[in-house]
């Protein structure tokens, strides 16, 4: 599943804003030099871009973090991320004793809460975005509801993304 995720945001993402700064340096017109101005400053833009995309998934796969803060913190920082991005408004909510997870336990519960969140993001149109982490005695329960669009989950289903698979998983 990580494999996949790294390769559909290598070719999704990276390899369009890279293609992207291929073409604006291609591009460019040596005797306007207003125009390679121009194309200059974009294509720095798309670099910080692509240097920023870069960073987030590594941190995004990056386990470590998640070792190091704990599951909690770690999508709190998420949560923060998103407010601070001004895109939709998000929460938190985390009740009960929770028992001690193994990592590997924690690496599959924040991957899902990384999907779902990702999910929101792209497809909802959502304004707001609840997500809950609740215990009970060694039963935990994550959901994540928004207030966008909606779909239809037997439509869904034949989708030819892996996220919602990669759930039910």
């Amino acid at each position: 599943q990580t494999r996949e995720h790294i390769s559909k945001e290598l070719h999704d993402n990276l390899g369009q804003i890279a293609s992207l700064v291929k073409i604006n340096l291609n591009t460019l017109k040596w005797d306007d030099p207003e125009q390679v101005r121009t194309k200059i400053e974009e294509t720095k833009d798309l670099t910080r871009q692509l240097i920023g995309d870069l960073k987030a998934i590594s941190q995004q796969l990056g386990s470590d973090r998640l070792q190091r803060l704990g599951l909690e913190k770690t999508v709190l920082a998420d949560i923060e991320h998103i407010n601070q991005a001004g895109i939709m408004t998000a929460s938190f909510i985390r009740e009960g004793e929770f028992p001690e997870l193994l990592p590997e336990t924690a690496i599959i519960l924040y991957r899902m809460v990384q999907e779902m969140i990702n999910n929101a993001l792209k497809h909802s149109g959502a304004r707001n975005l609840y997500l809950s982490l609740l215990a009970d005695g060694k039963i935990l329960k994550l959901a994540c509801t928004d207030d966008g669009k909606g779909f239809d989950a037997k439509e869904a289903a034949w989708s030819p993304g892996a996220g919602l698979s990669n759930l039910r998983h």
